[in-house]
């Protein structure tokens, strides 16, 4: 036996009532009573945090499209089918990606940029003007060091004195060299 409720327009059924209810509720109502079930239920198919948060936005959008809302009897279930499908779908497309090839990305990383190579070149013609105000010693200990990657003792051959001179020069030169780009930098 159903139990009827009277209204001033004459009297409707306890399950009349509940569906227009829910009709009245509308999507938005379902968003907002059933999302936390919903990710519990995606969660579950061992669904990653972020694809639920975009199959949430599919479901919702999907939902949106459909104009008949009110003869939906369970908004639950309904809700939760569109999910199961929606996520079904989701994963045969992730089949199908393929991860990106890095290879032109490295390569193109490698390849400088207008605006990188203004910025190299900036940056070689100061760090030109630096060694070129440093002592002859450092300066020489130091192009040695930078441009044939030389060993102190290799260097040290190369121009005729100590391993320890060489260090002391290498030393003296990056230390003179810190401080005229710090007057660059703050003039």
């Amino acid at each position: 036996m159903t139990e009827r409720f009277v209204s001033g327009s004459g009297s409707t059924t306890h399950s009349e009532s509940l569906s227009s209810n829910r009709a009245s509720l509308g999507i938005a109502g379902w968003v907002r009573e059933y999302a936390p079930d919903l990710r519990r239920f995606l969660a579950k198919r061992r669904i990653i945090e972020s694809d639920i948060h975009d199959i949430c936005q599919e479901v919702y959008l999907r939902l949106l499209r459909f104009e008949r809302t009110e003869i939906i009897q369970n908004p639950k279930a309904y809700l939760f089918r569109v999910a199961a499908n929606v996520a079904h779908d989701f994963n045969l497309r992730k089949r199908q990606w393929t991860a990106l090839e890095t290879e032109p990305l490295d390569e193109f990383a490698d390849t400088p940029g207008s605006a990188r190579m203004v910025d190299e070149e900036h940056r070689s013609h100061m760090l030109a003007a630096i060694l070129a105000q440093l002592p002859p010693l450092p300066r020489a200990a130091l192009a040695l060091l930078a441009q044939e990657d030389l060993t102190y003792e290799e260097i040290a051959a190369r121009l005729g004195v100590s391993r320890r001179v060489v260090k002391r020069a290498v030393a003296r030169g990056y230390a003179l060299a810190r401080d005229s780009l710090a007057q660059v930098k703050n003039p």
